[in-house]
């Protein structure tokens, strides 16, 4: 069924896209709409209409069409991938446990081994999708595909030849950033050695952006004035600190998709939710209902100029970078829903690192090349806070378990938030910074029948998510320090109080997927309404 559905829809866009390229190669595009045109009267201006709008957005918006064609392409691809795969990675030895799920089953029943590292299917697809779409991109194209006469006076682009070394470099650096999260899955590389993976990765496309002239200054924001006063100006060169900037933005969207993590499918789904949420702001630049509009009132093959420019909101050269932004994302929608579909609850399979940098440096590269590495930044709203939340556990202030996945209830089935022990020795400034983090409801200080503070929930969005909903542990007990005291890891796990549970893990991705969309609508607020306030020129 799926391959029918795939035919059929490769078919709608092939047969007027045919038409259009015979005509764009014969200049007559009414004898090739004639000659492919259905008899009956209705459906031949009906097929007409469609072949016109279809050129009217080739010629507008390059290839996008045939992005989203091969964007569904890319979804049925990954889905069957993945099910004829999955048994190859368990015999290759990589193959997990689902913790959460581990003490649901009834004693004694061994747990299921379930496949990792899938996501390298995905990456490999996209990757493949990717090169297919390269020939009806610049193949035989001029400039941005608009004719010579337009492009040649409305661009001040670097041209077509610098646009494709951008994409080429997307790809490497996807490339590598795949490649090197499945070296992690199979060697599983510590911490302090993965960090410098993703700046490795970045290399090739910062190389690009410097060599077509990226620029390197930030605007002084106007408000308050006495910035602009001190400064002395409106901008700020940053030089070299600006890639070195754009390399930890590399290295923080990698990692921080990773540090969110411990349900099925939250990896996965907070990438796509960014992925939409960027594709919805590269579609602010472009205006499609006015060119469909437009191809529908002239009803003629040849668009006027005027048509196509009404299609740009903001300059050209906005438009084609946030073009170039739509190319990279779409078939990465496309592969990660997908794969989304099999790591859903109840996961099937499980990405591994290899998706963590492979979607990092797919946004990135939107980001870096698509001139909008601080609006991207934007959309990681919730893993910033995910990140600044995890901070005193990172740096030692807090012990760090192996594990911070939420705990399962068993008689019920609902999570309740991790924790952890805490030393005897703790500085009183951290008791201060947990209490007040307690009194934001993103911890919640775990004491013992005398009332002394022994643990703290783990500090992560999941867990932060559950205790704000209500979840909490009961007192904890002599039994339970001295259970966390016997072996190395110091994560404490006292009883839940079960009457303050309510979310299950599909209820708790659910909840982090609505935290993710409010951090995109956050996003788009800063981004068009207070931006307008503190950067008014701009």
């Amino acid at each position: 069924m799926t391959g029918v559905c795939l035919a059929f829809l490769l078919g709608m866009y092939a047969m007027p896209s045919f038409c259009v390229w015979s005509a764009w190669c014969t200049d007559d595009v009414e004898m090739v709409i004639a000659s492919t045109a259905l008899p009956t009267s209705p459906w031949r201006a009906l097929w007409r209409t469609a072949t016109y709008a279809i050129r009217y957005m080739d010629l507008a918006f390059p290839a996008l069409v045939v992005s989203l064609v091969l964007s569904v392409l890319a979804f049925g691809m990954t889905y069957l991938a993945i099910q004829y795969a999955q048994s190859a990675f368990v015999v290759g030895g990589l193959g997990g446990v689902d913790l959460l799920k581990r003490d649901l089953l009834p004693h004694g029943q061994k747990p299921p081994v379930i496949p990792e590292s899938l996501g390298l299917v995905c990456a490999v697809i996209y990757l493949l999708i990717l090169v297919a779409f390269i020939p009806f991109r610049y193949f035989g194209a001029n400039m941005y595909g608009l004719p010579s006469s337009l492009a040649g006076d409305v661009y001040s682009s670097p041209g077509l030849h610098q646009d494709l070394a951008s994409f080429l470099s997307a790809l490497l650096s996807v490339y590598s950033g795949a490649f090197l999260g499945f070296v992690d899955d199979v060697l599983d590389i510590r911490w302090r050695y993965k960090l410098p993976i993703p700046l490795l990765s970045s290399i090739p496309m910062l190389a690009v952006y410097m060599a077509g002239g990226g620029t390197t200054g930030v605007v002084i924001p106007a408000w308050p004035p006495i910035l602009r006063d001190v400064l002395g100006c409106s901008t700020m060169e940053l030089g070299a600190l600006y890639y070195v900037f754009m390399m930890m933005l590399a290295t923080f969207c990698t990692n921080c998709i990773n540090i969110l993590a411990g349900i099925n499918g939250v990896e996965v789904g907070q990438a796509t939710v960014i992925a939409l949420s960027i594709c919805v702001n590269d579609l602010l630049y472009l205006d499609i209902p006015a060119v469909v509009r437009a191809a529908l009132i002239n009803k003629t093959p040849i668009p006027y100029p005027v048509d196509i420019l009404r299609g740009y909101h903001g300059s050209q050269d906005l438009v084609i970078r946030h073009l170039f932004s739509l190319h990279l994302l779409l078939p990465f929608i496309g592969t990660s829903l997908a794969l989304l579909a099999w790591n859903r609850y109840p996961a099937r399979v499980f990405v591994g690192d290899t998706y963590c940098y492979f979607a990092g440096m797919v946004l990135v590269s939107c980001g870096v090349l698509g001139h909008y590495s601080k609006t991207l930044l934007l959309f990681f709203l919730p893993q910033i806070f995910n990140f600044l939340l995890s901070c005193p556990q990172l740096f030692g202030l807090v012990p760090c378990p192996r594990h911070r996945v939420p705990f399962v209830d068993v008689p019920s089935g609902r999570l309740y938030p991790s924790s952890v022990r805490l030393h005897a020795s703790t500085p009183r400034v951290t008791h201060a910074l947990l209490a007040l983090l307690e009194s934001c409801r993103c911890v919640r200080r775990l004491r013992n029948e005398t009332g002394q503070v022994v643990g703290v929930t783990n500090m992560t969005l999941l867990n932060a998510v559950l205790v704000m909903a209500g979840a909490r542990a009961e007192t904890v007990s002599r039994a339970d320090l001295s259970a966390s005291l016997a072996v190395a890891d110091p994560a404490l796990k006292p009883r839940a109080a079960r009457s303050t549970l309510y979310l299950t893990e599909r209820g708790l991705w659910y909840c982090t997927m609505l935290v993710q969309v409010i951090g995109s609508v956050i996003a788009f607020a800063i981004r068009y309404r207070l931006s307008s306030v503190l950067f008014p020129s701009t």
